[in-house]
């Protein structure tokens, strides 16, 4: 099972069940052999020295501070000459999507978008000894992050806000300066160390800050699943009513009115409510279950 390249099979079990809650380091299991086969801190370091890599997919950053594009790359490709001097500088570089370009990658991914019903994708990151790239930030999606070679230690605060999604309670919408301060006067509710084939999950929400402390340049790869919610589940229902010719009907602009339009909500409402009580919720979870196995969601693109 794919879930079982990155987790013991006792947490992958768990996953299926109850997505975590909370941070936990595991040890890669011997399954997870076969995942560098695939891939493995030489095949990343190949790719940025080749060049061979969409520039639009990587992002090159120091501290939190990134660089345009064309600073690292020609044309539409990375330069591994113009790449090397940002590497050579302390800069951290980030490989997004390599599911779109490593087959094998793409493999994995789909894999356990079956197995779950999520969509996925996996990013590279590559950091110079001693230094960081991206700051404190909290994600809106959980992350399984496998480490390849060198350490990385990851402090870890709890979350600000619960359940963030891309779409609401985001660090950037939400952000205040005065937190670093705080963190860093209050230190890390907690701390790991990831060595080589190390993983840590990290739930979505929770803050985090890594750092490549060590003294080796540390590679690793951050798998990004996008938990399914009953958001999820109500869009696709709402969606639905597209196949009802009375949803379809244009809106006079008199009902668009402040006056007329808590009426027009109203009707709407229980146009909804009646059809949306009689949809037939078995054949609608089937298509649902093809949706959830096949979709590419936009919010990862």
């Amino acid at each position: 099972m794919p879930l079982e390249l990155l987790l013991d099979s006792r947490t992958a079990e768990e996953f299926m069940n109850t997505w975590p809650d909370t941070p936990q380091k595991l040890t890669l299991p011997a399954g997870g052999l076969a995942l560098t086969r695939v891939i493995n801190a030489n095949t990343v370091r190949e790719i940025l020295d080749s060049g061979c890599y969409p520039a639009t997919d990587v992002n090159v950053i120091k501290n939190d501070n990134g660089v345009h594009p064309r600073l690292f790359a020609s044309g539409d490709r990375l330069d591994p000459v113009k790449l090397k001097q940002w590497r050579d500088r302390g800069y951290t570089v980030q490989m997004r999507h390599l599911e779109r370009w490593l087959s094998g990658m793409a493999t994995i991914t789909r894999s356990i978008q079956q197995q779950t019903g999520c969509v996925n994708y996996v990013s590279a990151f590559v950091t110079p000894a001693g230094r960081q790239g991206l700051g404190h930030h909290w994600d809106q999606y959980l992350s399984v992050v496998v480490q390849l070679a060198g350490t990385k230690t990851w402090d870890i605060w709890k979350p600000r806000v619960a359940n963030p999604t891309r779409a609401h309670l985001t660090t950037v919408q939400l952000w205040q300066d005065d937190w670093v301060q705080e963190w860093a006067d209050n230190g890390p509710d907690m701390s790991f160390d990831l060595a080589p084939h190390q993983v840590l999950v990290l739930p979505r929400g929770w803050i985090h800050s890594p750092h490549s402390r060590g003294d080796d340049e540390s590679v690793h790869l951050t798998f990004v699943i996008k938990e399914r919610t009953p958001l999820w589940i109500a869009e696709r229902l709402t969606a639905t009513v597209i196949e009802d010719a009375a949803f379809r009907q244009a809106v006079p602009p008199t009902a668009l009115s402040p006056e007329a339009l808590v009426d027009c909500v109203g009707q709407t409402r229980d146009m909804l409510i009646k059809h949306l009580s009689a949809l037939d919720t078995e054949y609608f979870a089937r298509l649902l279950r093809v949706a959830a196995d096949t979709e590419v969601d936009q919010d990862l693109i």
